[in-house]
């Protein structure tokens, strides 16, 4: 983010590109703020789940690998092309941070507030695809899997959230339109093509190809051996680091718990 901040275009130069949402929905200049909110509120959720949940290191570790995936699949998009700022209100320029000491400098201010404005963080060059949909799409998809069907609440409001929260990045004019809908796409489609893989027993059936072509997945895979049951506990009564799951487990009575 650092380095694609010291290419953004000249705006007066490279003007912003036509874009049939923002031609057309008014600028909220606090709509920015709003999907912030949406995503803290999603953070606070997700972070509760994870607290009571039976299998949290399993949940904690498919969330970082999913998260790291996209972002590094983000930063390649970032770095491959540099797209015109999306509106004349944002006060964005190429900004040279000099030497790698003053670049790591800003790198650590970035994420320090977690990349979030209502934190002081504004960064500029960095929209192919919205790192914000990311998150709250990401934390949106969590959330649903692994709480019971039964909250069914808790699912309604995770996706109002996830949905606001796309619009309000639209109507601040802080992302194009295709930045939002591909970053929704790529982290929707990841995470369920990982929980597809997850939960069946195709890639077992063929360990050499799993490891040559799915590493990742192999490695942080390789003591799950079904469906992650929806149980919940105290957070002291959990074993450290992790919860095993074979096929000694009563794998009928836990898919009755899953939901």
């Amino acid at each position: 983010m650092v380095i694609v901040h010291d290419r953004v275009p000249d705006m007066e130069k490279y003007p912003p590109l036509p874009d049939f949402v923002l031609d057309n929905v008014p600028l909220i200049p606090w709509a920015f703020d709003l999907c912030e909110v949406a995503g803290f509120i999603l953070a606070l959720t997700w972070v509760t789940v994870l607290l009571f949940h039976k299998y949290r290191f399993i949940l904690i570790r498919r969330y970082f690998v999913l998260m790291g995936s996209i972002f590094i699949l983000r930063s390649i998009c970032m770095l491959i092309t540099s797209m015109s700022v999306p509106g004349r209100h944002l006060k964005c320029a190429g900004k040279n941070f000099g030497d790698s000491g003053l670049r790591l400098k800003q790198a650590l201010v970035i994420a320090r507030g977690f990349g979030m404005s209502i934190q002081g963080v504004r960064t500029c060059g960095d929209y192919m695809f919205s790192g914000h949909t990311v998150v709250i799409t990401v934390l949106n998809h969590f959330i649903t899997e692994y709480t019971p069907k039964r909250y069914r609440m808790v699912h309604i409001a995770s996706w109002v959230l996830n949905l606001f929260g796309m619009f309000f990045i639209l109507a601040a004019h802080e992302h194009y339109s295709i930045d939002v809908f591909i970053a929704f796409y790529i982290s929707s489609r990841l995470f369920l093509y990982y929980h597809t893989l997850a939960n069946t027993d195709i890639l077992r059936r063929f360990p050499r190809r799993a490891n040559l072509y799915f590493p990742l997945y192999s490695f942080f895979e390789a003591d799950v051996y079904r469906v992650v049951p929806n149980e919940y506990q105290s957070f002291f009564s959990t074993k450290w680091p992790f919860v095993r799951l074979s096929h000694s487990d009563s794998i009928q009575d836990d898919l009755g718990k899953h939901r």
